[in-house]
């Protein structure tokens, strides 16, 4: 009660926790509060509870209020009220850096000095856990930073109003951080002894291919070794060389890739790479990753780790789970329905950058295509190929599917050439059609290009900046990958944001309902809930209706949605075009 009593009625409020750990799991050490001119610390659990509960429902300001709200949750009280957080406010007005530092803008912004995580505790081995630091330096290391936030809060507002980038944060930013940490505290299941069963496979797989790379080479040596398998392949086997590193020949994966028709050794290393990457990081990690208490896996997302506004994700990082691969859908198969009587649900944009593309550009060929309904892959080959819709192949198809796709990632003639080994000829003269087809899709691309080149940043149609300095470099190959970064990022971006807002939205709709389904994970375009039988068609409803809603694009917005027992054995529930 007398800690309690120490949280006036001030209408801002600034608070940091400092933690051992990080996410859902982490242990609170202390809270510093700064309000209304005072600032102060507890650290007694007790005391730390009643805080907690009297901050909840009031609007209060943090760093990173994801990580500060799964930190509270530790404690009394329901979900937080976030009016602020620095954290969020400087990713947007970063114009793309990512995990900005508090120190860094109390300097900038308060000329404040305020001691870093890695001066409090070290770095390297003489690193201290946070644990050990004493109570007086904890005190001012948190108190400080409390301080700090409510400061920052009206610098920072009237930055991003200067800057029209206050509409993400109080819109899509700030509400989606309780929207992830209730998807991280949430949790999936996983078919542990599944994936038991398929670690002794993959190993067994694993040691064939091994077995069949000695054969091949003629000797025994350490695929996971470059030296040695450099050593292998430019000495021994004599193939053409190509780039050089610091220790001797690359064997990195472009480079086996160029040289996949020059010998059969080749396809086998990079079959032996991919299998081996996705059987330790998921195959044999995810079982690890459980949590003894909830028997679930939780993923962190990082809301502030991408330069366009997706959301990144780490143990696991779900974002690289290949999608058309065999593999790729069994390891899918692991995340299940957790609990008696429900499913897993997907929600999935179909070809939302596309559809965002046509709508940005205003292209005539594109929008029709997609108001009618059409393929937008096999309508493309059809005016490009000059045949009716219906005689498309689908060697067709599949050259305009990626010239479709490589549009809008900044692609030329030489990476559509290289990715479906036809000439430079062929790909010059579809490319050519391509444009032809596509003549406003082209302008505007062309447009965005040379703008991006004069403001050496580009602004999605949210307001959601990106900069990118190397648009004016001398280097070529820096200056291309910048081009093409900046082509990519207004549909990118865009694309992110609409999932966020359909994610708020969603949520907001399912606590007001108070039904049982939940939303687990987001992926790329997709969505993943789980649901009671009971509630599905309730789901299949309101999932669609909120996504298709999001966002008013000239194209419509259409929505796959699939049910199943888990991720990858789903049939399709409905797909819903608005």
């Amino acid at each position: 009660a007398e800690a309690a009593s120490l949280v006036d009625g001030s209408e801002d409020v600034g608070v940091f926790a400092f933690t051992e750990g990080t996410g859902r799991g982490c242990r609170i050490l202390g809270l510093g509060v700064s309000m209304g001119g005072k600032t102060f610390y507890v650290t007694e659990p007790e005391a730390m509870d009643a805080v907690a509960s009297t901050l909840s429902g009031r609007p209060i300001s943090g760093h990173d209020a994801k990580e500060t709200e799964l930190a509270l949750r530790s404690l009394g009280g329901g979900k937080r009220d976030w009016a602020f957080s620095t954290f969020l406010a400087a990713y947007l007005l970063g114009a793309g850096s990512r995990d900005p530092r508090l120190e860094d803008l109390a300097r900038e912004f308060l000329a404040m000095e305020l001691v870093s995580t890695e001066q409090l505790l070290g770095t390297g081995r003489a690193a201290r856990k946070p644990s050990a630091v004493g109570e007086n330096e904890a005190a001012e290391f948190a108190a400080r930073r409390a301080e700090a936030i409510l400061n920052l809060r009206p610098r920072l507002e009237a930055e991003m109003r200067n800057l029209g980038v206050d509409y993400l944060f109080h819109e899509i930013e700030l509400p989606l951080a309780g929207v992830l940490a209730d998807m991280e505290s949430e949790g999936v299941a996983i078919d542990v002894s599944y994936l038991k069963e398929m670690q002794e496979e993959l190993a067994g797989q694993l040691a064939a291919i091994e077995t069949e790379v000695e054969e091949v080479a003629g000797q025994k040596f350490n695929l996971n070794a470059p030296q040695q398998l450099a050593k292998v392949l430019f000495e021994d086997l004599r193939l053409p060389v190509g780039k050089r590193t610091k220790t001797g020949y690359s064997t990195d994966a472009d480079t086996l890739e160029a040289l996949r028709e020059k010998h059969p050794i080749i396809g086998l290393i990079l079959e032996h790479r991919q299998l081996s990457k996705l059987k330790s990081t998921y195959v044999d990690a995810l079982p690890q990753l459980v949590d003894p208490m909830s028997g679930r896996v939780h993923t962190s997302f990082g809301q502030a780790s991408t330069a366009t506004g997706r959301l990144a994700s780490s143990n696991p990082n779900l974002m690289n789970i290949p999608i058309r691969t065999e593999l790729g859908q069994r390891i899918r198969r692991a995340f299940k329905a957790g609990r008696p009587d429900h499913v897993m649900v997907s929600a999935d944009y179909a070809q939302i950058e596309l559809r965002i593309a046509a709508h940005l550009s205003g292209d005539p060929m594109l929008l029709d295509a997609f108001k009618a309904g059409q393929d937008i892959h096999t309508a493309t080959a059809a005016a490009v190929f000059k045949v009716p819709i219906e005689q498309v192949d689908p060697s067709q198809r599949r050259l305009a599917k990626i010239a479709n796709f490589g549009s809008i990632y900044g692609q030329g003639e030489y990476g559509l050439s290289q990715q479906l080994g036809i000439t430079g000829d062929v790909a010059r003269e579809f490319l050519g059609q391509y444009w032809s087809t596509y003549s406003k899709l082209r302008e505007f691309l062309d447009d965005l290009r040379r703008k991006a080149r004069e403001e050496g940043l580009v602004v999605s149609a949210t307001g959601r900046r990106r900069a990118i300095p190397d648009l004016r470099s001398p280097n070529f190959q820096l200056r291309s990958a910048a081009e093409r970064m900046a082509i990519n990022f207004p549909m990118q971006s865009l694309a992110a944001d609409i999932i966020k807002i359909a994610m708020v939205r969603l949520q907001r709709e399912i606590e007001a309902d108070q039904i049982e389904g939940r939303m687990l994970l987001q992926v790329h375009d997709e969505l993943l809930f789980e649901v009671p039988r009971a509630e599905l068609d309730q789901f299949a409803e309101k999932v669609p209706r909120i996504m298709t809603g999001a966002y008013e694009l000239e194209t419509g917005i259409e929505v796959e949605m699939k049910v199943g027992p888990n991720w990858a054995d789903m049939k399709k529930l409905a797909v819903v075009r608005a």
